[in-house]
């Protein structure tokens, strides 16, 4: 009698700290959860940023083909005047022509620098956006490792409560 009664203390002490290791395991279980709901809203608002630009290096790219075609339909436009000048009369005043050279020549160069200005501004897009993308691929990363420690506790809990069942049915077999 004393044997069991022994017996039926040192069980009910197990089994005390089993629910105590139990509560602790799924309060883990739930933080994990919490922590992974809140990384994929983080996910979601980072695609959302990633697709924003994306736009804009995709526009900024447009941009830039089209003042490098400008650049370029000046610098025809400007051989041609070039050629034309050689056969106008001499009688021509100099000066205009050099005007209109020196024009040409300031609007080829305000292109020029808008073209660089404008692929500093893609190369810092470029940057921002390979961040974001790179931010976007770690907390993927994150995601991932949290489902897999959630598996885990939960593989855990499955064989604890499996073997609290089975030392209950034993326990209840003995009595």
């Amino acid at each position: 009698m004393l044997r069991n009664s022994i017996n039926t203390e040192r069980l009910l002490d197990i089994l005390h700290q089993e629910e105590i290791l139990c509560n602790s395991i799924e309060k883990s279980y739930n933080d994990l959860l919490q922590t992974s709901k809140e990384i994929e809203k983080r996910f979601t608002i980072i695609e959302e940023e990633r697709n924003e630009w994306k736009t804009r290096y995709e526009n900024q790219r447009e941009i830039n083909q089209q003042c490098k075609q400008q650049v370029n339909d000046l610098e025809e436009k400007l051989k041609d005047l070039k050629t034309k000048n050689r056969f106008v009369i001499k009688s021509t005043n100099n000066e205009q022509n050099e005007d209109i050279n020196l024009n040409l020549n300031f609007e080829k160069d305000q292109l020029i620098e808008l073209l660089l200005n404008l692929n500093w501004r893609i190369e810092q897009e470029l940057k921002t956006y390979h961040k974001a993308n790179e931010e976007r691929k770690s907390i993927q990363q994150e995601i991932h490792e949290t489902r897999i420690q959630v598996n885990e506790i939960k593989e855990k809990i499955d064989i604890k409560n499996h073997n609290e069942i089975s030392h209950s049915e034993r326990a209840n077999i003995s009595n």
